[in-house]
């Protein structure tokens, strides 16, 4: 807190070299800016010591270089050296022919990996640093990429095999996202450090997003031109437009939204990130409506997914939606919102959990009973362990934060910060493990 440097750069007003050590401490933990309210206020109150004085200026000059180089030219020529081969990629893997055991096109088990490790390479072209951890992290990946694929071969019962190759599509996701948060949270691996993190990745999603859907609508009016001339083209270059464009994007909307030259903790969150925010708690209410329509209706249709797979899928699939919601409504910075906007929005979520909280104690009954009559399968596994963790993450969340008062968000930040290494933990797990306990069987 400012408070804090206020009393640290009082007591060494008299050591400049002490002073000088006391805000390279600030700039490693991400508090930069608070040292530099602490210099301002103590500058204000004494305008005549010229090493405050000093100190004054010298934080203005650097505040203001640095809110317009947060990235510098370079960096965009890398993103854009780094994205085209991305993009190569992307369209050499989409070809309809590479299908891993005729079950699953090659590119929707590996997109994820492929972007991971573009823009690992870009992130390490930016710092320089970590070279360790960047190979350890491009190697496990590869490792990882390749253990799903071979993997499978070690399931002999075909319903078993064809479930994990769908199960590491998915999870190479979280994977490869947690290899760049790995990476990224080297030397800041602090709670907020961490949370801003998760809200960087949320605004880089959405900005994928975005230029996808300008992509999109690009290709739809240029082939709409073609085909005004009955001309249609190859496959091959179909693929590029669509396949390859796309692979452009990943690295493209990270160097978009990431500023090198930053700490996490100091990224600026003001403008795409607080839109999207803004709109997420806006669904707040709707949700809780949802929620307790859900609820009321649950006696009517009690044994519903007890029998009925895709009500089950339903379930789960809510039960992340209201995680993701609840992850992405808290404010990155306490001061972004109102007192009173504070207060009902902790209000509000607190509702919200309260009620995915029943649902998801009754789709684990559900699935726990289907696993006793059905028996044990990969997908089963899965549901139930993520279940558990999305019901335990739910249950933290609801005791700290009520019992945090107006500080909520400081809870909420403790426990998603927390979490990311269990949820990593949960999907490596499952694809090393999911081939040995069902090998052969």
């Amino acid at each position: 807190m400012p408070a804090e440097y206020v009393a640290e750069i009082s007591a060494k007003l008299e050591d400049p070299e002490g002073l000088e050590k006391l805000y390279r401490q600030a700039l490693q933990k991400g508090e930069g800016s608070l040292f530099a309210k602490a210099i301002g206020e103590l500058y204000s109150a004494n305008p005549q010591n010229l090493l405050l004085a000093a100190w004054h200026y010298r934080l203005r000059e650097e505040t203001t270089a640095g809110a317009a180089l947060g990235r510098l030219p370079y960096h965009w020529l890398y993103a854009v050296l780094l994205a085209i081969p991305c993009g190569f990629v992307f369209w050499g893997i989409s070809d309809y022919r590479l299908v891993a055991r005729q079950q699953i096109p090659l590119f929707l088990l590996y997109w994820a990996p492929i972007c991971a490790a573009f823009i690992l390479l870009y992130l390490f072209l930016l710092h320089r640093q970590f070279l360790s951890r960047f190979v350890l992290l491009m190697v496990a990946l590869a490792l990882a990429s390749s253990w799903v694929y071979f993997a499978d071969f070690l399931i002999k019962k075909e319903i078993f095999w064809k479930q994990y190759l769908n199960l590491g599509a998915i999870h190479l996701i979280p994977l490869s996202w947690a290899a760049l948060g790995l990476y990224v949270l080297k030397g800041q691996d602090d709670v907020e450090s961490r949370f801003a993190f998760l809200a960087k990745s949320l605004e880089a999603l959405v900005m994928g997003g975005l230029m996808g859907i300008v992509l999109g609508i690009f290709i739809a009016i240029s082939f709409g031109l073609f085909h005004t001339f009955f001309f249609s083209l190859p496959e091959p270059i179909e693929r590029i437009f669509f396949m390859g464009l796309a692979g452009c994007i990943p690295v493209l909307a990270v160097a978009s939204i990431y500023e090198p030259m930053r700490r996490l903790r100091e990224q600026n969150f003001a403008g795409l990130f607080r839109f999207v925010t803004l709109l997420l708690r806006l669904f707040i209410i709707p949700s809780i409506l949802v929620l307790i329509a859900y609820i009321a209706l649950i006696p009517f249709n009690f044994m519903r997914p007890f029998f009925n797979r895709e009500a089950l899928i339903a379930y789960n699939a809510m039960l992340f939606a209201v995680v993701g919601l609840l992850l992405w409504t808290v404010p990155v910075r306490g001061e972004e919102i109102s007192e009173g906007l504070n207060r009902w929005l902790r209000r509000g979520r607190l509702v919200l959990v309260i009620l995915a909280i029943i649902i998801s104690l009754y789709a684990f009954s559900a699935i726990i009973y289907r696993t006793r009559w059905d028996g044990l399968t990969p997908n089963r596994l899965t549901v139930i362990g993520w279940n558990i963790l999305n019901t335990a993450l739910l249950a933290i969340l609801l005791w700290r934060e009520s019992r945090a008062g107006e500080e909520w968000a400081t809870a909420a930040h403790k426990t998603f910060a927390q979490a990311m290494p269990f949820y990593a933990g949960w999907s490596l797990l499952l694809l090393l493990a999911l081939p040995l306990i069902f090998i052969g069987g």
